[in-house]
């Protein structure tokens, strides 16, 4: 059996309710909406953040990760993404404005820089010692992506922000390593609008996406909720019998095993 730690399952900030981040390795992330809190000293050991997309919920940690560590690292901050999604984080944070650019300051004795950016694609999978990742298209920005770990022969699929999209059943549908399922529901179902504007889900339109799913072996579990609407979310996820295979409503510590 394996297992990742929510760091952050919350589409807002509010009190008790912390922003999206993974833990899928003891120094490996994915995304960084709540990494100084939740981790504490062991932030020292996150050497590769993964991120789904460049909206703030996501990356708000990253420049906070990277002055907290500095003086302790022997090897640069390995952050991977697609090509846009890391051009948005130079350009608009860490671009000396907002955030110094530690992709151009080097360590403390040492050649290497603080932050090193490694492009991903879609689709293609990086092989690490305690786990396999693959990005895969998700419908939230033009250049989102979920993820899709594995480890030991059993894989999860963390789709991040997403509304409707096929390719998502259809990856989970024809790959039977994948037993457990993490999704967006944000608003709730009168929202539909905002939810299709935003690009985000509701308990509604999950329950139609979920009449995509050819398998009954898959646990769902669902995060992202928007703080304001938290209890009204909770009410109509139950009542949509959204929580499949003993899913559950992810809070921040939870582990979740696949």
């Amino acid at each position: 059996m394996a297992s990742i730690k929510i760091l952050g399952a919350f589409g807002g900030k509010a009190n008790g309710m912390d922003l999206t981040s993974l833990q899928i390795s003891p120094n490996s992330v994915i995304d960084a909406g709540n990494l100084i809190d939740a981790l504490g000293s062991d932030v020292q050991n996150i050497d590769n953040v993964f991120i789904t997309h460049a909206h703030l919920d996501h990356l708000v940690d990253i420049p906070f990760l990277i002055d907290d560590t500095f003086s302790l690292r022997k090897t640069p901050l390995k952050i991977y993404g697609r090509k846009e999604n890391l051009n948005h984080l130079k350009n608009h944070i860490l671009n000396w404005d907002i955030w110094p650019d530690f992709s151009q300051i080097p360590l403390i004795d040492s050649d290497h820089k603080a932050v090193e950016f490694i492009e991903i694609e879609l689709d293609k999978t990086l092989q690490f010692d305690q786990f396999d990742i693959t990005a895969i298209a998700n419908n939230h920005t033009s250049s989102s992506n979920g993820y899709i770990i594995s480890k030991h022969d059993s894989s999860i699929l963390f789709t991040s922000d997403t509304y409707c999209c096929d390719s998502l059943w259809h990856r989970v549908n024809s790959d039977l390593r994948i037993s457990t399922v993490i999704i967006d529901v944000s608003f709730p179902s009168q929202y539909e609008k905002l939810a299709h504007d935003s690009k985000h889900l509701t308990p509604k339109l999950l329950k139609q996406e979920l009449q995509k799913l050819q398998r009954d072996d898959v646990t769902i579990h669902i995060n992202h909720l928007k703080p304001y609407f938290k209890n009204e979310l909770i009410e109509q996820i139950y009542s949509n019998e959204l929580l499949l295979n003993n899913g559950s409503i992810l809070q921040s510590q939870d582990i979740v095993e696949f």
